[in-house]
């Protein structure tokens, strides 16, 4: 019986360390933490479900995006993305009947992909909080920041309610996307804080298509 007991507690052990090394160390899926570049993580065998045509795209723009997404780029060391995933790139696809990413023009690709980028790192915690309006703007408070396109995005955070006391609940960060022409909507952020070695990445809900909203 004891040995049965310490082969149990021995393989408990095994499969528990093996966890720990697959979900952190190797691709940070626990904490949102990961441990290599940008373009490393959308790589990852992992996370191809929603990121492979991304990575695919920034590839298609050219040497200069893949050493942002690499974090090689002097002028621009550290980032935030917000990203758009496979669903929102494939939809355009259909769209535009395009069969691949491949087929895609580089330039519209490089130009998309900046749209979506700010300088530095933007954490959710660290964005004010603020009202939103209806899908036209937004009621008061939180932050504009500009994209290396030049188009802005308002971001602002809002907390919700826990054992319905308000203002106790998680954290929610919203985005209010706006165009060169003035133009701008809601765009809704599916999750926040993951964290490669070079930027923050905040992804973008499946609903969004890339082309349209920003």
């Amino acid at each position: 019986m004891m040995r049965k007991i310490l082969f149990i507690i021995a393989f408990g052990t095994s499969v528990l360390t093996s966890c720990t090394k697959n979900n952190f160390i190797r691709s940070g899926i626990s904490i949102g933490r990961f441990d290599g570049s940008l373009l490393e993580y959308m790589e990852h065998p992992g996370h191809s479900y929603d990121w492979d045509s991304t990575a695919l795209m920034v590839r298609q723009a050219g040497e200069e995006m893949v050493r942002l997404f690499e974090g090689q780029d002097p002028n621009h060391p550290e980032i935030t993305f917000f990203g758009p995933t496979n669903h929102s790139i494939r939809r355009y696809m259909l769209e535009k009947k395009i069969e691949r990413v491949s087929d895609m023009d580089p330039d519209w690709c490089k130009e998309t992909l900046l749209r979506h980028i700010c300088d530095g790192k933007i954490y959710r915690d660290n964005v004010p909080e603020g009202k939103g309006g209806n899908s036209v703007s937004i009621v008061e408070g939180g932050q504009k920041y500009t994209t290396l396109a030049g188009n802005v995005l308002w971001l602002y955070t809002t907390r919700g309610s826990y054992g319905n006391v308000e203002e106790t609940g998680a954290v929610k960060l919203n985005m209010y996307g706006m165009k060169l022409n003035g133009t701008g909507k809601m765009i809704n952020i599916a999750s926040t804080n993951i964290e490669p070695d070079n930027c923050v990445v905040h992804s973008l809900k499946y609903d969004y298509t890339i082309g349209k909203d920003l």
